[in-house]
């Protein structure tokens, strides 16, 4: 307790397990991009243009595929977090894990949060529908 305030403190060890994990994601996007530069300029020279459209095509809707599950998947997160929230009216949530120390919200003050987050989760899961169809008229017109 923090001059009256409480104070949810950090867990280090979850900290520093979740750079790792975002050190590690940040290395393998940038082999990837790498990667995938060297495998376009090579796929020019040796396809033929059709070949070379129909394996971009592929990798397009991949990336539509996965940008879609990434927005459905924090919006499944920030709904159910939200959710939490106001239920247990207190932010954040007791068995929570903050990668910063974190001041307590209760009452009114946390369900304005829960219902926020909430909010926040219903735009990201339309957003990915909404890229899931519009990637779905792109690659289509890619043919």
């Amino acid at each position: 307790m923090l001059g009256g305030m409480q104070i949810q403190t950090v867990d280090p060890v979850y900290r520093r397990r979740v750079l790792a994990i975002l050190a590690v994601a940040a290395i393998a996007m940038l082999a990837l991009l790498f990667g995938f530069t060297h495998w376009l300029q090579q796929a020019a020279q040796d396809m033929d243009t059709a070949r070379l459209q129909a394996s971009v095509k592929r990798l397009d809707a991949g990336c539509v595929i996965l940008m879609t599950l990434c927005l459905l998947l924090l919006g499944r997160h920030l709904l159910l977090r939200g959710r939490r929230v106001v239920r247990d009216r207190r932010y954040p949530a007791n068995d929570a894990r903050p990668l910063r120390d974190t001041p307590v919200r209760e009452g009114d003050a946390a369900v304005r949060i829960g219902n926020a987050s909430r909010i926040a989760g219903l735009i990201a899961c339309l957003l990915g529908i909404a890229v899931a169809i519009a990637g779905w008229f792109w690659i289509a017109g890619l043919a």
